[in-house]
């Protein structure tokens, strides 16, 4: 009798080992939907874009989110194309989405009329151009990547001004990303994201970036003016996990020291939708893409 005893206790230990892993490992802490440049307006197809069939891509990445029950949707930038009333159709769409939407700003959501710049954010229920939020000790940070643009803020700013002349130095650089779509970080904002950073590791929060904008690889076209100073910053904090963006509309995955920088499809591409959900683990985060968007599993 006394020899049962140990195979009893073992037996014990696997079990509860067992149910363990399955209240933590096999089930996410929460999930959230990722979509980007649905960059709508009443246009005929240009090349790959099929702007008219966003409103149906659109509608059916809400439904899916909310038969998944997402803690929340983020829209990585270009919600419209170029017109401000194109704002009022795709809020109509997803009204109906049952988690918050937490937008990122891109390029074509300033390609509206001067007098109206300043309406987009509120537009987009945001309360501020680039802000944070946390979850279950994830922070996710929101960058504004058109804070240094020379169509992101009125031509009488100081941000413009000195949007002019970076734009300016990177042409002078033969810089592939000196391009008038592409827009920086401005210093006041950069100053905050190292205060974020620097409050996410004393919480022991994991970091997730969400920016329009590119950061990898280097000669990419797309990146953000300063992507090289906002890279050395995320590198230097050991939390920082995973940059998501959009911008350059076509998937890809890079992976530099310790962080995984996804650019996400955008969904104004082709008659194929793309979007993702992801689910949050405590020690990865898996990807699970949804027609043209891949599967990752990112360790």
């Amino acid at each position: 009798m006394r020899n049962r005893y140990p195979y009893l206790l073992l037996a014990s230990l696997f079990f509860s080992s067992l149910r363990a892993f399955s209240q933590t490992d096999a089930q996410p802490l929460f999930t959230f939907g990722v979509m980007t440049d649905v960059q709508y307006c009443d246009c005929d197809n240009a090349g790959t874009r099929h702007y008219r069939s966003s409103l149906r891509k659109l509608d059916e990445a809400v439904q899916l989110f909310n038969q998944k029950k997402v803690a929340f949707v983020t829209h990585l930038g270009d919600f419209i194309d170029h017109d401000f009333r194109s704002f009022d159709t795709l809020n109509t769409i997803i009204k109906p989405l049952k988690s918050p939407i937490r937008h990122v700003l891109g390029n074509h959501d300033f390609s509206v009329r001067r007098e109206e710049i300043a309406r987009v954010p509120a537009t987009l229920k945001l309360k501020g151009r680039y802000y944070s939020f946390a979850k279950r000790n994830w922070r996710f940070i929101v960058l504004d990547g058109n804070d240094l643009s020379v169509y992101g803020n009125v031509t009488t700013s100081k941000n413009h001004e000195q949007a002019t002349r970076t734009l300016e130095t990177l042409k002078g650089q033969k810089a592939p990303n000196a391009q008038t779509w592409n827009g920086g970080i401005g210093e006041q904002q950069f100053k905050w994201l190292k205060d974020e950073l620097r409050s996410a590791a004393k919480k022991s929060e994991k970091v997730v970036i969400l920016c329009h904008f590119p950061l990898v690889p280097a000669n990419d076209p797309h990146n953000l003016w300063n992507h090289q100073e906002v890279k050395a910053l995320l590198e230097s904090y050991p939390n920082v996990r995973a940059y998501f963006n959009g911008h350059a509309h076509q998937s890809s995955y890079h992976t530099e020291k310790g962080i995984h920088y996804i650019t996400f499809r955008g969904m104004v591409e082709q008659e194929e939708t793309g979007f993702a959900v992801v689910e949050v683990y405590n020690d990865h985060l898996k990807i699970d893409g949804f027609a043209a968007e891949p599967d990752r599993i990112l360790k």
